[in-house]
C-alpha cells in the first residue's frame, strides 16, 4: 500500500489517515452482523470459517496500522507492511470462495434457492474486493486514488454484515434486506462523491459506485436464472437437473 491520504488538499478525508473511526464502525457492524451465526457459536465452526475470519481480522489490522504509520511518517515500514497484502488478499478471497463451495454442498432442496442467491452475493463481493484492491495497488503511487480504492475493499463488507444483522434482529424484513444494505452502501458512496467534488480522487468513488451498481443490477435476475441455478448445483457438487 502506498501513502493512503490525499496530499493535494488539506481537507481531512474520510479515508486513509482520517478514516480510523469509520474502520472501527465497520468492524463493529461486522461483529454485530456475524455474532448470531459465527461469534456466538465460534466453537462449533469449521477450520475454513476460522481461517477466513482470522484473515479478515488481519485485513482490518492492516487498515488500522497503515494510516498510523503514515501519520508517524514511517513510510518505509508502511510500504513493507503493504506488501503483505499481496499474500493476504488472495488468501482472503480464496477462503471466501472455498466457504461458498462448502455452503452450496450442504444446501438442502428447501434452502437451495436461498443458498444460490447467497453464492452470487459472495462471489460478486469477492470480485469487487479483489478488483478494488488491485486498482489500489495499480494506483499505489497516486495517493488520492490509492486511498479511495482501499475504501472499496471495506465497503464490500457492508452488505454481508448488515444483511446478517437485519436477518437476525428483524426477520420480517426478508426480501427488503438487499434494498436496505445496498441503499446504505449507495448513500455512503453518494456522500463520498459529493464531498470529493472537484477533486482528482473523486473518480475512484465513481468507479466503485459503478461496480456496486452492476452487482446490484445483476442481482435482480442472475441468481434466479436457469444458468446460475445449474452453476450453483455444479459448484456445490449437487445433482444437476
Amino acid at each position: 500500500m502506498a501513502i493512503p491520504f490525499d496530499t493535494a488538499t488539506r481537507r481531512p478525508g474520510l479515508w486513509g489517515t482520517g478514516g480510523t473511526i469509520w474502520i472501527w464502525a465497520l468492524l463493529a457492524l461486522a461483529f454485530a452482523g456475524f455474532w448470531p451465526g459465527y461469534v456466538s457459536h465460534i466453537g462449533e465452526k469449521d477450520a475454513v470459517t476460522h481461517l477466513h475470519a482470522g484473515l479478515m481480522l488481519a485485513w482490518f489490522g492492516m487498515l488500522f496500522v497503515q494510516p498510523w504509520l503514515v501519520r508517524t511518517r514511517r513510510l518505509a515500514l508502511h510500504r513493507q507492511v503493504g506488501k503483505l497484502s499481496y499474500a493476504l488478499v488472495p488468501a482472503l478471497v480464496l477462503t471466501c470462495v472455498w466457504l461458498s463451495r462448502i455452503r452450496m454442498a450442504n444446501a438442502t432442496p428447501e434452502s437451495f434457492g436461498f443458498q444460490s442467491f447467497v453464492l452470487f452475493l459472495g462471489l460478486a463481493a469477492s470480485a469487487i474486493f479483489l478488483l478494488s484492491w488491485s486498482l489500489a495497488i495499480v494506483n499505489r503511487r497516486d495517493t488520492a486514488l490509492h486511498a479511495r480504492y482501499m475504501v472499496g475493499t471495506t465497503l464490500t463488507l457492508i452488505d454481508p454484515a448488515l444483511a446478517r444483522l437485519l436477518f437476525a434482529t428483524v426477520p420480517g424484513v426478508g426480501p427488503m434486506i438487499p434494498l436496505i444494505s445496498f441503499g446504505l452502501l449507495f448513500l455512503i458512496l453518494g456522500l463520498l462523491i459529493w464531498r470529493d467534488r472537484g477533486r482528482h480522487g473523486q473518480r475512484a468513488f465513481v468507479v466503485l459506485t459503478v461496480m456496486f451498481a452492476v452487482e446490484f443490477a445483476l442481482m435482480q435476475f442472475v441468481p434466479r436464472s436457469e444458468g446460475w441455478q445449474t452453476f450453483a448445483r455444479w459448484w456445490g457438487g449437487l445433482p444437476v437437473g
